[in-house]
């Protein structure tokens, strides 16, 4: 485990290995990769971890497997997870994320669910939100209680609706009838 003085930074050519553990108030990476950071700021560039916990978090062209944070900002970069109040992606991809506002410009997003959602230029697989502010979304399922902007869906709230209420009819009758054959059988 490694202090870190707040205005110092690790230098470039120094080696860290992967199974090391950072905790400071301040942690700044450059061309490395650790696998855990606690701390209220981190700054990566060029750097990958595989577990955040910290108040802010910014990363520069790097990546992160898990990520808790208040406020965490991504330009250029990739994240699995990430848990968050605030969520801001430029130019990036992440898998999952969940946040109470988030921001996405030219970005891809695997699985989102937020109060508030942002989203320019944006290709996701699921949004779930109360509210959708959009220029260029392209998402396979939308669903939210409001959407204003430009948005290109397979399967929106009201056709996820539909599709629930006609799979749970569907699957309601096969289960009757196999119910109505094995009662004969016996």
């Amino acid at each position: 485990m490694t202090d870190q003085n707040p205005m110092e930074e690790p230098a470039a050519e120094q080696e860290y290995t992967s199974d090391e553990e950072y905790a400071a108030d301040i942690v700044n990476l450059s061309q490395t990769s650790v696998e855990k950071i606690s701390a209220e700021l981190v700054r990566m560039s060029s750097s990958s971890a595989s577990q955040i916990t910290a108040t802010e978090v910014e990363i520069r062209q790097g990546g992160a497997g898990q990520i808790k944070a208040e406020e965490l900002s991504v330009q250029q970069g990739g994240i699995w997870m990430a848990q968050t109040e605030t969520f801001n992606l430029t130019e990036g991809a992440v898998g999952v994320v969940q946040a109470q506002e988030a921001v996405v410009n030219n970005g891809q997003v695997g699985l989102l669910y937020t109060q508030t959602a942002h989203l320019n230029e944006t290709q996701a697989g699921l949004v779930v939100a109360r509210q959708v502010e959009a220029g260029n979304l392209r998402t396979a399922v939308l669903l939210a209680s409001r959407v204003e902007g430009n948005v290109e869906t397979l399967i929106d709230t009201q056709r996820a609706m539909l599709a629930g209420l006609t799979t749970g009819i569907a699957l309601g009758l096969v289960l009757f009838l196999l119910r109505l054959l094995t009662n004969r059988r016996r």
